[in-house]
């Protein structure tokens, strides 16, 4: 009960609209206070990765992550080497809907188009209104995105994809996460848009701070 709860809540914070405005890139200007328990938490078990990693938790029907999604990787962009952001579905076992969509993403991984995919989709899902939680709706809209439905169909059916899918929520566990989306820098820190009054808009540029400061 308590994860259909956390469920609801995390849904119903997602349904707010998707606002038009861009997030801006972090500032020059002198950076805001940021502070533990405010802006971002600390993991009450830190995941063993480089200091300099990022993640995302995300869902495909989830207005914060389709918001959220091009600014961060603009952000990951930016930096001098360019951050890599590991994406991470959020996914409960007892929730279909949510391990269709992890597996509509590890589909697309295993397929080296998740990346590239990420906005049709979320376009697909949150402005189109499609349900891609079957298989042959995934193989019909990937067709219309000039995919192979084969390639699909055998990615989509693999044990690998399978596994992935399985292993989904004990991953989203790891990262301590019920929102979507949230971002976890350096397998230490976690923000997300519902920890900064900005919301989305003030997402990156705790990122940015978190990824300036996890390591030292």
């Amino acid at each position: 009960m308590r994860v259909l709860i956390r469920l609801a809540l995390a849904a119903a914070t997602c349904s707010a609209l998707l606002g038009a405005a861009a997030v801006p890139a972090p500032s020059t200007a002198a950076a805001p206070a940021y502070s533990e328990g405010h802006q971002f938490v600390r993991l009450a078990r830190s995941v063993q990765t480089s200091a300099r990693e990022v993640t995302e938790v995300f869902w495909y029907n989830c207005s914060h992550s389709y918001q959220l999604e091009q600014p961060l990787d603009d952000w990951a962009a930016r930096q001098n080497p360019p951050v890599t952001i590991r994406r991470i579905p959020a996914a409960w076992p007892d929730q279909p809907v949510m391990m269709a969509y992890a597996r509509l993403f590890y589909t697309l991984d295993k397929l080296g188009v998740a990346q590239r995919e990420a906005i049709p989709v979320f376009r697909a899902v949150r402005d189109e209104g499609m349900d891609l939680t079957t298989e042959q709706s995934v193989l019909d809209w990937a067709a219309d995105e000039g995919l192979n439905p084969q390639d699909v169909r055998d990615a989509y059916e693999s044990q690998q994809v399978q596994d992935e899918t399985q292993a989904a929520p004990a991953l989203r566990d790891r990262y301590q996460t019920n929102e979507m989306p949230s971002v976890i820098v350096g397998g230490t820190y976690r923000t997300s848009p519902f920890m900064y009054s900005e919301g989305v808009s003030g997402t990156v540029p705790v990122v940015d701070y978190l990824y300036r400061h996890a390591g030292r």
